[in-house]
């Protein structure tokens, strides 16, 4: 019964990492996540526990990373510093459950769960021109990530994530932290 209930886990994964509505896949992802933290609790030992903790791993790094990361640039963008200072707890919190289940996995045989970074995946380039204050080398960078087109269908929510988060890197309030020069401004003609 437990093997059943893991084999489907893992499909369940599977499915949910080709979505494409964003909303959608954090209320699944949340589900998924109560429902491995109860077949976590059935066999916290057993040699099944492998897989229930990788899914639990990559599905808080997933939540952190991704969807509640989202949240909170959407707080920055819009100028609410309360909620992008909750959603980073949240983060933090889902975070550390992720290296909790990561941990516990320790005495069991390796994962070849690949872990999620999408900030390395798809940000590199924008978070280097943001540190030398490049604007251009920013946006190009941006611009590219979100003309895109997805490589394989196991990597649609991973891509729809990376657009919605780049979308909101672009917004003026999320791009201040790079403190970029002004643009120039044309002086008008004196008035004759």
């Amino acid at each position: 019964m437990l093997d059943n209930d893991i084999a489907r886990a893992h499909a369940v994964q599977a499915s949910l990492l080709t979505a494409t509505d964003v909303r959608i896949a954090e209320a699944a992802l949340s589900v998924q996540l109560v429902e491995l933290e109860a077949l976590y609790l059935r066999d916290t030992r057993g040699y099944r526990a492998r897989g229930v903790l990788d899914l639990l791993d990559g599905g808080y790094g997933l939540m952190a990373q991704g969807f509640i990361e989202l949240r909170r640039l959407d707080a920055v963008a819009a100028g609410d510093s309360a909620r992008a200072e909750q959603e980073r707890q949240l983060q933090a919190d889902a975070m550390a459950r992720s290296r909790y289940y990561r941990a516990r996995s320790g005495h069991l045989p390796a994962s070849t769960v690949p872990r999620l970074d999408l900030k390395t995946a798809f940000f590199g380039g924008a978070e280097a021109a943001c540190q030398k204050h490049d604007r251009a080398g920013y946006e190009h960078s941006l611009s590219a990530l979100l003309a895109q087109s997805e490589s394989s269908p196991q990597r649609r929510l991973e891509l729809a994530l990376a657009k919605r988060q780049a979308a909101a890197w672009l917004m003026p309030n999320v791009a201040a932290r790079c403190a970029f020069e002004a643009p120039p401004t044309t002086a008008a003609p004196p008035a004759q």
